[in-house]
This record gives structure tokens, sequence and C-alpha cells, in this order.
């Protein structure tokens, strides 16, 4: 999945931690309870949160496990995470480099995050921090474009010139060819109540769009108001989440 033009924008696309974590919604509870009843996990387990960002999905986990550890590459995600996030582990990694010793935890999650991941590379070291048969997932909350109006957002996002991923991927298939098997997908519908301001900064937050310079910013977010400004608030930001879970097969490679 990675490129180099991935790879820079993980790096860049990603530099204000604090506005990231107001805007950014969470997950829908469905798919916690499922993760956690999937992998039996308890007060006993220990879970690694692999490219956390801002702990937002690392805070819903937290009352499910014993022990979340998160481990974040963006200086200002961590700083933010620090911040927010109390009780929690945070390391400076990433996914082919995981600052954890062999068989040290009991399942790994990656949230909105493992399109930036080298796939194999990834998956190869997600393996070898987890324990005989521990569980990995895979989630993304994505706009629900069968909506007019978000289907017109997307459009004025540029998301179909800039989109550093395809959000209708289905990476069932990438997991399942790396050491992982009982590979499942589980869709869920989710809703974020924002106001038309917030809207505008959850745009910002958009990788490519932050590393944009000021005029195209502006031209963008122009395009993006004409869209946003007839709707009523708060105004229902839908999305369609997937899950994908898998168990660690074989010996670490």
């Amino acid at each position: 999945m990675e490129t180099d033009r991935t790879r820079y924008l993980a790096e860049r696309g990603f530099a204000n931690g604090s506005l990231y974590d107001e805007v950014r919604p969470d997950y829908p509870e469905a798919s916690i309870a499922t993760i956690v009843a999937t992998f039996g996990l308890d007060r006993y387990s220990r879970v690694l949160d692999l490219g956390a960002g801002t702990g937002i999905f690392t805070r819903q986990l937290q009352s499910h496990v014993g022990e979340v550890v998160a481990v974040e590459p963006s200086p200002s995600m961590r700083e933010t995470l620090l911040a927010t996030t109390a009780g929690v582990t945070v390391l400076d990694g990433r996914d082919d480099a995981i600052p954890l010793e062999d068989a040290s935890v009991d399942a790994v999650v990656v949230a909105q995050a493992f399109h930036w991941f080298d796939a194999p590379r990834a998956l190869a070291e997600i393996h070898r921090v987890l324990v005989p048969g521990g569980g990995l997932a895979l989630i993304w909350n994505e706009r629900d474009e069968s909506i007019d109006w978000m289907a017109a957002l997307t459009v004025a996002m540029r998301w179909d010139v800039h989109r550093p991923y395809s959000s209708n991927d289905d990476v069932a298939r990438v997991v399942g060819e790396g050491p992982f098997e009982d590979v499942e997908r589980h869709q869920f519908d989710h809703r974020q109540f924002l106001t038309r301001d917030q809207v505008y900064r959850r745009v910002l937050t958009t990788s490519y769009i932050s590393i944009m310079g000021e005029d195209d910013q502006r031209t963008l977010l122009a395009d993006v108001r004409r869209v946003i400004e007839p709707l009523g608030e708060p105004i229902d930001f839908a999305y369609r989440t997937d899950l994908y879970l898998a168990r660690a097969s074989g010996p670490a490679s």
C-alpha cells in the first residue's frame, strides 16, 4: 500500500494533533464490542494501538482491557495523545519498527492508519509482537457517499484527484497474504454531529489538504462551503465503518 507519496503524506500531513483530536470521529461502540468479544479481551489483556494518532481509539479501548500501549510516529500526535490520555504507555515507533518485545501483546489494533503502512513488512512486524494466535483489528471510518451531499463533499475536497488511498479497497486479501488467518470483515453505520465550522476544520485535517498552499486551500474550502452552507446545524456527518479481524498464524516470520 505504501508509496513514496503516501509516506510523505503520512509524515507531513498530520502536524496539528490538537485539531485532529478535536474534529475527527470516534468509532462505533459495536465495533469495539466486536473486537473485544472476537479476541476474548479482558482486564488481563495487553493491546497495542499501532499508529495511534491522538488516542481517539486508544481511549475507547481502555475500559475493556488491562493495558493499552500506543505507538505513533508523529511528534504532534504523540504530544496530543499524552495530553489527553492518562494511563497509557506512549512510544515513538512505526508500522515496520515496533518498539516492543516478541510475543508481548494479546492483540494489535490499527485505526484509520493501515493505508499508510508498508503492508508486508508491517504485517510481519505485527505478527512478531503478537502472542501465538493473537488478534489483529483494522478499522476505518469512511464518508457515506450514498448521501448526496456527502458525495458532493468528496468532490469538493478533491478526493478523486489527491486521495492517498482508495476507500473502497477490501484489505482482506492483503491481510490473508501475511502471516494471518480467519480474516473477517464487519461493517457498521456511524454518525458524528458537527457545526459548519467543525466540518471545515475536519476537512483541514485531511493529509493532502493540510499541506496545500494557502491559495489552494482557500479555493478548495470555497467549494466545500458551497456544499456545507445550505445544511442545517448540527450537521449529521455519516460514516460507514469497516472493521477487519484476523488471527496470527504459524510461527513468527
